[in-house]
């Protein structure tokens, strides 16, 4: 996958908003390793915000939704709804409250930079796959139109992109993993 033209990449962003201090620590040995270590904390704090932006947003989407067939009476598709709002919350406290990591001046773990390239791959895909979960719940039309088929074709779209972006997150764990040298 390709990013477009116009979308940020968050590793050139860190770089980009690097201090005078920081950038004469990257000239410094010992502090080199620390500084690139504690910029790919900052991308991926970066990133998991976004990514739950996205949640939280897809997560509104259905609020709203479920408010507005509740008001017309419609009941018939609440649990399922609620079902998926509760999938929702459960991706987003993972991504957004688990363990970063630290970086220290001499870590234990240090990252390879030549399988990084990788990890900004997953990134991407992770990204791509929270983006297309929040424009997958936006159901508003098929509430208005009261298209009782469609809405619940649309949680399952809904429930495929949570599955796609916990797998996609899950692979970037396991990148992570793989491309951290003990």
């Amino acid at each position: 996958m390709e990013s477009n033209d116009h979308d940020p990449n968050i590793e050139d962003v860190v770089s980009e908003n690097r201090g005078i201090i920081k950038k004469l620590q990257l000239l410094i040995p010992g502090f080199r390793a620390y500084r690139m270590g504690d910029d790919l904390r900052v991308a991926d704090a970066l990133l998991r915000k976004q990514v739950s932006s996205n949640l939280q947003n897809a997560m509104n989407n259905l609020k709203m939704a479920r408010s507005r067939m509740a008001q017309e009476g419609d009941f018939q598709d609440l649990t399922s709804i609620g079902s998926v709002l509760s999938e929702l919350q459960q991706l987003d406290g993972e991504i957004l409250h688990s363990a970063q990591g630290y970086t220290g001046i001499s870590p234990s773990i240090r990252i390879d930079d030549t399988k990084l390239k990788d990890l900004y791959q997953y990134d991407y895909s992770f990204l791509d796959s929270a983006s297309s979960l929040e424009k997958s719940s936006d159901i508003s039309g098929y509430v208005d139109s009261n298209d009782i088929a469609s809405i619940q074709k649309q949680m399952r779209s809904v429930q495929d992109f949570i599955a796609a972006t916990r797998i996609n997150w899950e692979k970037r764990i396991e990148t992570v993993e793989k491309i951290v040298l003990k």
